[in-house]
């Protein structure tokens, strides 16, 4: 029972971490998988034809391909965190004391951030009561 508790766990884990970044590491496998492959090619023919002389080329040429593929890729993620973290319009506190927001799409909240006071149910009470006399 405990094992497979443990086996949900772990897959369902993986899988929330995996659901917003299949596409990078989808197009990253395919690309590293490409990159492979036509070296592999190039090997073939260098192999066949007894022309060695790019040899040492075509290895410092994959390897720069696929660091540049893997570098690309974590500007990437690291690019789109960095929008879903702006998206989230944190608030910044201001020296004076006041709390500025960044600018985000509008939630149909920004009625209520532009008012200076906000009148609770008691307020509301008491201003009814107020009227009543």
């Amino acid at each position: 029972m405990l094992n497979q508790l443990l086996k949900f766990t772990l897959i369902s884990s993986l899988l929330l971490w995996l659901k917003p970044r299949w596409r990078g590491l989808l197009a990253l496998s395919v690309l590293v998988v490409a990159i492979h492959t036509f070296h592999s090619e190039y090997l073939d023919y260098s192999e066949r034809s007894g022309d060695h002389s790019f040899l040492v080329w075509s290895y410092i040429l994959k390897w720069a391909a696929l660091a540049a593929t893997v570098l690309l890729y974590m500007v990437y993620m690291i690019a789109g965190q960095n929008s879903r973290a702006q998206s989230v319009g944190k608030a910044h506190i201001n020296k004076k004391g006041t709390v500025a927001t960044s600018a985000v799409a509008d939630d149909g909240f920004d009625f209520l951030r532009e008012k200076k006071h906000l009148q609770s149910r008691a307020d509301k009470i008491v201003a009814s009561k107020k009227h009543d006399f």
